[in-house]
């Protein structure tokens, strides 16, 4: 999943970069850390982003499939974090939350799977393969079938 970065850039020397992560603001948690270096960034974001989320699968509060980000277009417009001047996404690896994984061996059509393999190819930041496009297909297609139980 990508979720998004935002970096506030320190104006003093021996001061941190400062990161904030709004993705997790609208289901009550902080997600908020620092780094000393530039090439510390994404290693502190991603292990602030995975402590909040193994938090909240604990907490028992939220699903990883309820966990959605608005993305920079959203967050760099909010007050509430105009005191990040750079923002990017950082994509993290979701799937040990989700329990062991299964390999399956699965019939579809040969164009359906044509059709699949073409489209991930032309959404590689959505899809990093095949499988994972069907698993997150499955997630979807629950999680409609639960909404209209």
């Amino acid at each position: 999943m990508f979720f998004t970065v935002g970096i506030e850039t320190p104006h003093e020397a021996n001061t941190a970069y400062g990161l904030s992560i709004p993705t997790f603001d609208k289901y009550g948690y902080g997600c908020v850390s620092a780094a000393d270096e530039q090439a510390d960034i994404p290693v502190m974001a991603r292990e602030a982003i995975l402590t909040i989320i193994e938090e909240i699968m604990l907490a028992g509060t939220y699903s990883i499939e309820e966990i959605t980000d608005d993305g920079v277009a959203s967050y760099s417009k909010s007050v509430d974090y105009r005191h990040c001047e750079t923002w990017f996404m950082l994509d993290i690896d979701l799937s040990l939350f989700e329990g062991k994984q299964q390999r399956l061996n699965i019939t579809l059509p040969d164009i359906l799977v044509k059709r699949i393999d073409g489209f991930v190819a032309g959404h590689r930041l959505d899809y990093k393969d095949r499988s994972h496009f069907l698993a997150q297909a499955a997630r979807r297609e629950l999680a409609n079938r639960i909404v209209k139980a």
